[in-house]
C-alpha cells in the first residue's frame, strides 16, 4: 500500500517481513528517480555522538533538509527502536507539518547492541496515520493469522495461484512463510506476471520443505500417529531449524504436561487447562488431557524413561546421529498411545 503524503512506517519483530516491507516501501518513495541522488539513508551510528549518547535529531534535520538535484528527497530513518518513547517527541512534532519535498521512510527496529525492540510508541504511529501516512507491520502471525497473512501475498501476487496451488504451497512452506516472496517472485520469472497455476506448474518450484509448528508433532505422538510423527520431526529439524535439544525440550514438556494431569483429578478440558496454567505448561491447541488418560500412569512413566535415555544419548553416551536419537524416540512415544 502505498502513501499519498510520501511517509512511510515499518514496524514488526519478524526480520524477513521487515526487509521486505522496507525494501517495497522504499521502491515506492524513490519512484522513477535516480536512489543513489535522491535516497539518505540514517542508521544508529548517525544518531550516535562521540560520547555516546543518541539523539533523534539528525532525522529531522535531514528531513527539514530541500533537495538539490531532484525534485524530493527520500529520508531513510532506520533503528528507530533504539530511542525510548520520551525522545521521539521531536519526530512526532515534524509529522505535523512534513516537508512537501521529503518521502519519509521511518523503519521502527532494534539497533545493534539491543536484545530486543522496543514497542512502536502509540504517538508516532497517530502523528503518521495523521500525515496521510502509512504503517505496515511486519508481523507473519501463526495458526490462523499466518494463514490469513499467506493469502495476502498470494491476493497481492502477479501470478494467480488456483485452489490446489496455494494448499501446496502453503503446506509445504510451514512454518517457513516469508519463503513465499522468494517462491513467488521465481514463479513470475518462469511464467510471466498474471500466469495462472495450478499445483504442476508450482510444484518444481517450492525448494526445501519449511518447518511446522511444535504442536503439530506433539499432536501426532499423542494419536500414536508414527508417520506422521516423523514426518514433523523431519521437518522441525530440517535446514536452519531447531537443535536437537530443542526438540527433545519440545516433547519433555508434552510428558510434563501429562505428568501434571496424571492423578490431577481433571475431568473436563476447562480443569486440565487450569491444572496446567497454574505449573506454567498450558500450551496453545490443547491441554493433553486425552493424551494423559491414553497412557496412564505405566505409560507415562516409560515416557519418562524414553525421555530421560534419549537426553543422555544426545549428550554423547552412544555414537549415533542426533537425528536418530530423536527419531527412535518419537517413534516410540507414539506406539506407546497406540497401545
Amino acid at each position: 500500500m502505498s502513501s499519498p503524503s510520501g511517509i512511510e512506517l515499518v514496524s514488526g519483530g519478524d526480520p524477513a517481513a521487515l526487509s521486505r516491507l522496507v525494501s517495497d516501501s522504499l521502491a515506492r518513495l524513490v519512484g522513477d528517480a535516480n536512489s543513489a541522488l535522491v535516497v539518505t539513508e540514517l542508521t544508529e551510528e548517525a544518531y550516535t555522538s562521540a560520547g555516546g549518547t543518541i539523539a533523534i535529531s539528525p532525522v529531522i534535520d535531514a528531513a527539514q533538509t530541500p533537495p538539490m538535484l531532484s525534485d524530493y528527497r527520500v529520508v531513510v530513518a532506520r533503528h528507530l527502536g533504539v530511542f525510548p518513547v520520551a525522545e521521539v517527541g521531536p519526530l512526532v512534532d515534524y509529522l505535523a507539518a512534513p516537508l512537501e519535498t521529503t518521502r519519509l521512510l521511518l523503519v521502527w527496529e532494534k539497533g545493534a547492541a539491543q536484545t530486543q525492540n522496543r514497542p512502536l510508541p502509540a504517538a508516532l504511529a497517530a502523528a503518521v496515520t495523521s500525515a496521510g501516512g502509512v504503517c505496515h507491520r511486519a508481523e507473519v502471525g501463526r495458526g490462523k493469522a499466518g494463514r490469513a497473512w499467506l493469502g495476502e501475498q498470494l491476493a497481492a501476487a502477479a501470478v494467480r495461484l488456483d485452489r490446489a496451488a496455494a494448499d501446496l504451497l502453503a503446506e509445504h512452506l510451514g512454518e517457513n512463510r516469508t519463503r513465499v516472496w522468494a517462491v513467488l517472485d521465481t514463479l513470475e520469472g518462469a511464467y510471466g506476471s498474471g500466469a495462472r497455476l495450478g499445483a504442476t506448474e508450482v510444484a518444481p518450484f517450492l525448494g526445501t520443505r519449511g518447518t511446522v509448528p511444535p504442536w503439530e508433532l506433539t499432536d501426532a505422538i499423542g494419536n500414536g500417529d508414527i508417520a506422521g510423527s516423523l514426518g514433523c520431526l523431519q521437518r522441525l529439524c530440517g535446514p536452519e531449524s531447531m537443535h536437537p535439544m530443542q526438540v527433545l525440550a519440545i516433547l519433555r514438556n508434552h510428558v510434563d504436561r501429562m505428568l501434571h494431569l496424571d492423578g490431577s483429578g481433571a475431568r473436563d478440558e476447562a480443569a486440565a487447562a487450569e491444572v496446567l496454567r497454574e505449573a506454567g505448561l498450558l500450551r496453545k491447541g490443547g491441554s493433553t488431557l486425552a493424551a494423559s488418560r491414553r497412557l496412564g500412569p505405566a505409560g507415562i512413566r516409560r515416557a519418562v524413561a524414553l525421555l530421560a535415555a534419549a537426553d543422555l544419548d544426545l549428550r554423547g553416551r552412544t555414537a549415533l546421529e542426533p537425528e536418530v536419537t530423536l527419531e527412535v524416540l518419537v517413534a516410540r512415544l507414539s506406539q506407546l498411545h497406540r497401545r
